[in-house]
């Protein structure tokens, strides 16, 4: 797969305040990347710096092997911000067809109608569209020149459940068509569903770079519960962490699952109840964030 974004070294400074600095990362077609970190950990201005609106104190970013703010590259990606719609006073249609025409190549506007799950709301005007209906209308005029690469900031806010669901249902089918994506969101369980990998920011670092499985291992993120009448040593685990044992119902935290239940194995005559839990993203993310 051909690299779609490509950021070496970057760092970006205001004064004397460092967002982030020696930031490394690179995106194939086709990936959904989930960008995660606490309110101020600089995901917003690193969006930003992908798109060409800021530039880096140090380091380059290239999209499509491109500099950001070049024509060709602003013809092939899409930006749904959190930000209100601007315009206000004209209907939905109407601002569609608006961005349709700065494009080459772009979607019809029943294809980003349909795909929006915008429905009859597509003929009102924007200033009487709900929270959520505005999010849709954003998501179709992000989708309007047919982009391959997609920023979506928040993309769900202001959405019900149905909606929602709606919404990462098409994301899937866009990703299948090759799309490549980078997304941000408060709701990290969506995140956690649709990520391919997860880019972390975290004290102006890009701490993690990897599959939600990957932090899980470097973090030690699985738990292992059973029942056994065994004593530890009898056990003989080398690859876990003893967090609990009362009576017989052991308690491990465990880097890989696979290793422990090799461990396991030869005493597995002597194990009930066993099982496997994996912590959820927001979890994950609550504790590292946590940790000074």
């Amino acid at each position: 797969m051909d690299k779609i974004v490509e950021a070496q070294h970057l760092s970006k400074r205001y004064d004397t305040k460092i967002v982030f600095e020696d930031v490394n990362f690179s995106i194939k077609s086709g990936e959904v990347i989930g960008l995660i970190g606490a309110n101020g950990a600089g995901k917003t201005t690193l969006i930003k710096i992908l798109l060409g609106l800021q530039t880096s104190t140090t380091g380059r970013v290239t999209i499509l092997q491109n500099d950001p703010q070049s024509n060709l590259v602003k013809n092939h990606i899409g930006v749904m911000f959190q930000d209100d719609l601007v315009m206000k006073r004209v209907r939905g249609s109407e601002l569609i067809e608006i961005l349709r025409s700065l494009y080459t190549q772009p979607m019809t506007t029943k294809s980003l109608q349909t795909i929006a799950d915008l429905g009859e709301d597509i003929n009102n005007y924007v200033n009487k569209l709900s929270g959520g209906q505005q999010r849709k209308l954003n998501f179709a005029l992000a989708l309007a020149g047919d982009p391959q690469l997609l920023f979506l900031d928040e993309p769900t806010a202001g959405m019900d459940t149905t909606s929602r669901h709606h919404f990462w249902n098409n994301i899937r089918q866009l990703t299948a068509k090759g799309k490549t994506i980078i997304v941000t969101s408060h709701y990290l369980s969506e995140i956690e569903d649709v990520a391919t990998r997860i880019l972390f920011l975290k004290d102006q670092h890009l701490i993690h770079d990897g599959s939600l499985q990957s932090l899980r291992q470097k973090f030690n993120q699985n738990t292992i519960k059973f029942i056994s009448d065994l004593t530890e040593e009898q056990l003989q685990i080398k690859n876990g962490i003893l967090e609990s044992h009362q009576q017989n119902y052991y308690c491990f935290r465990v880097d890989n699952v696979d290793q422990f239940l090799q461990d396991l194995a030869p005493q597995m005559l002597y194990i009930r109840d066993l099982q496997i839990q994996q912590k959820s993203l927001d979890d994950i993310f609550c504790q590292i964030n946590e940790e000074k």
